[in-house]
């Protein structure tokens, strides 16, 4: 199954923008909606979670134009259902990323990886008993008002959806250009997951365009080069965290475990001389230190590239994309019938 990008036809983008953006959003839902009853599917949860997430976009990127559709309480539930999938997917990411390093480990490391990998398929395996069992009625808490809402006919306002986007996307990609800046000034964590945050606002505004302006596909590509390295890092970052979490849990769980032993057995019990040897922070402690280099030569490649300009060629793109969005919405007069 391939991640649907729904997009505005050239014919749409010079409509009042609020009927665009609620055309957006119940498109978005209506693939989650069908996904719905199958989210026990990994494929299909990575889907609803992509579709979802594009839904909550359209409703921030052109809240004030959705403001009288998507009330507070809706807005909250969107959120939730969103944030909902993201813990299994850290997981999933996890147990890949280990899954690659357990190919051939050394005697001495084995123990973590397998102490490891238990704890990320117990975790889940418990995400997605969670998911199963609550995610498809909290979207359907969201969904089923919100579908009748962004339906009905409005009063709309004057400006078209090609307008308030070439709008949207100035700011977007300033922003964007903004926080690659700071990414080569500070060299602390910070910046780079404000940049990532930043890029997927960019992204989310110029997917809908790549139909009714085919210029918007290139700058999607460039972007996502960017956006690759962004998230790979974060996803580092993430599973770093898990580690220290982790590291604490195992060295706590087999104190304990060496002290039972040696309450109960004598000093050269076989029991006793395996639970010593069974320790899982080397391995643990490896996986750190890859992650560690692997970090540092990925923020050092993106750095390359922003050194060598990518962002500030990508802006450029983007800004020139504004203006020829921005005519597009004057290219015929808007149409006030219902959206196709």
């Amino acid at each position: 199954m391939v991640a649907k990008v729904l997009t505005v036809k050239p014919s749409q983008m010079p409509r009042p923008v609020g009927q665009v953006a609620r055309l957006l959003m119940r498109k978005r839902l209506a693939v989650a909606e069908s996904l719905a009853g199958d989210l026990d599917d990994p494929e299909a949860l990575h889907e609803f979670r992509v579709a979802m997430r594009r839904a909550r976009s359209i409703e921030k990127a052109y809240r004030p134009y959705l403001a009288d559709v998507v009330t507070r309480k809706l807005r909250r539930r969107l959120k939730a259902v969103v944030d909902a999938t993201g813990a299994a997917r850290d997981t999933e990411v996890q147990l890949a990323r280990l899954a690659q390093r357990r190919v051939d480990p050394k005697p001495h490391h084995r123990p973590g990886f397998e102490w490891l990998q238990q704890r990320l398929e117990q975790r889940l395996e418990a995400e997605y008993a969670e998911l199963r069992a609550t995610l498809a009625e909290r979207f359907r808490l969201v969904h089923k008002p919100l579908r009748g809402r962004l339906k009905a006919k409005r009063d709309e306002p004057r400006h078209s959806f090609a307008e308030v986007t070439a709008g949207l996307l100035l700011e977007a990609s300033g922003d964007f250009a903004a926080h690659c800046a700071n990414i080569l000034a500070d060299t602390s964590e910070e910046p780079l997951h404000i940049a990532r945050i930043s890029g997927k606002r960019l992204r989310y505004l110029l997917e809908p365009l790549v139909a009714a302006l085919p210029d918007a596909v290139e700058r999607v590509r460039k972007l996502k080069v960017l956006q690759e390295l962004l998230g790979e890092i974060h996803d580092l970052q993430v599973f770093g965290m898990e580690l220290a979490e982790a590291s604490e849990q195992a060295g706590a769980a087999r104190m304990r475990k060496l002290i039972e032993l040696s309450l109960t057995q004598p000093l050269d019990a076989p029991e006793l001389e395996l639970a010593r040897q069974q320790d899982e922070r080397a391995g643990l402690m490896s996986l750190a230190r890859e992650l560690q280099t692997r970090q540092a030569d990925l923020v050092e490649h993106l750095r390359a590239r922003l050194r060598a300009g990518d962002a500030e060629e990508l802006v450029a793109g983007v800004r020139l994309l504004a203006r020829e969005c921005a005519r597009a919405g004057l290219t015929t007069e808007p149409e006030h019938g219902p959206p196709a």
